[in-house]
């Protein structure tokens, strides 16, 4: 990536998450230019849409229905409202970010939502087993769903958080939503669902399904999703083709070659060479999370913030490193921008001593 003044960075930012197999990729780029010849968007549904439905529910492997939107917001939003019309209830337990609709951004600070909201909206922490217990034990019966994210990036993982809400949610009658924004088409091409091995009855997917194109979807089980037979959801451009065509395209490329498992290899050389780094250095850091998003984890860190962070990114910025919370690497990445991006980090660190 290049800035204004022509300064090149390595991105591990990766556009916030949708950029999985790298910048102007050709052989999506491609894709949409046969498309953009063809026309951009129609009266009725165009064909494409059929073909990127059937090629993306073939890549995930576990979904029977498939609907396109156009932001992860959008398609968590869905999945609430199909929950709450299959099973007519109203109630929601939440963990994690899912965008910025009413009901998923409750405790932000002076959100502009009404307080009667706060009733139907029960939030817990990642990985609260007593929480789930509680709130099921409390609401069980009135709760539509719950929607999760499966990882947060700075946390370990929990395979038995989402063991415990699968089963909690099948003894309630209550459906289960996992927003794989991120996590999908990252942690596997099934994304949570696969690597975890822990099936939801409906999900929501956005980054990485058209390599930086605006395009998500809803998925699930044909039950749930033909709920839509009476709910409505629409919105213009969900059937647009520029992205439609790059989403194909992207699981042409993922079906064809080995995007999952290189994601895995890079992002474990970068954190066994930040660790490394740390642990020689004395360096008040270690790495947490899955490998194709490692984050630093600071030791003076509340919530994310850490004097020492801004100044360890800053230095990283001077040295052609653009990057942050998430170390989001791509496709595109290759061994020898991981070692350059461990030798920054060596020098940042060494800048910081001083």
């Amino acid at each position: 990536m290049w800035d204004l003044d022509d300064k090149e960075y390595i991105d591990f930012r990766s556009a916030l998450g949708p950029i999985t197999l790298g910048y102007a990729y050709p052989e999506v780029d491609d894709a949409v230019r046969k498309q953009i010849e063809k026309g951009i968007l129609f009266s009725m549904a165009s064909p494409i849409e059929v073909e990127a439905a059937e090629s993306i529910l073939n890549t995930i492997g576990w979904a029977d229905k498939i609907r396109f939107m156009k932001t992860g917001a959008d398609a968590n939003a869905c999945c609430l409202r199909l929950a709450r019309s299959y099973t007519g209830r109203d109630h929601l337990l939440t963990s994690g970010y899912h965008g910025y609709q009413d009901w998923f951004t409750l405790g932000w600070a002076n959100p502009g939502i009404p307080e009667s909201l706060n009733q139907y909206v029960h939030a817990i922490d990642y990985g609260d087993l007593e929480s789930i217990e509680r709130i099921f034990s409390e609401c069980g019966n009135d709760l539509a769903a719950v929607v999760i994210v499966p990882v947060e990036w700075w946390r370990e993982p929990s395979k038995e958080y989402l063991e415990t809400l699968r089963k909690k949610c099948d003894e309630y009658g209550t459906l289960l939503i996992f927003d794989e924004v991120l996590t999908g088409f990252r942690l596997g091409k099934g994304g949570a669902q696969e690597y975890f091995s822990v099936t939801p009855d409906l999900a929501a997917y956005a980054k990485g399904i058209a390599n930086g194109y605006p395009l998500s979807a809803f998925a699930g089980k044909a039950q749930y999703m033909d709920t839509l037979n009476r709910t409505t959801i629409t919105t213009t451009y969900a059937g647009e083709t520029l992205s439609l065509a790059a989403a194909k395209a992207v699981m042409n490329i993922m079906n064809r070659e080995p995007v999952i498992e290189h994601l895995f290899a890079m992002g474990e050389r970068l954190r066994e060479g930040f660790d490394s780094l740390f642990s020689e250095t004395n360096f008040p850091a270690k790495t947490v999370g899955l490998s194709p998003a490692i984050t630093i984890q600071f030791e003076d860190e509340v919530d994310l913030h850490s004097p020492l962070r801004a100044s360890l990114f800053d230095e990283l910025y001077k040295l052609g490193i653009f990057a942050n919370k998430e170390w989001l690497v791509n496709y595109s990445h290759q061994p020898e921008d991981i070692d350059k991006t461990v030798e920054a980090m060596s020098k940042a660190i060494k800048q910081i001593a001083k």
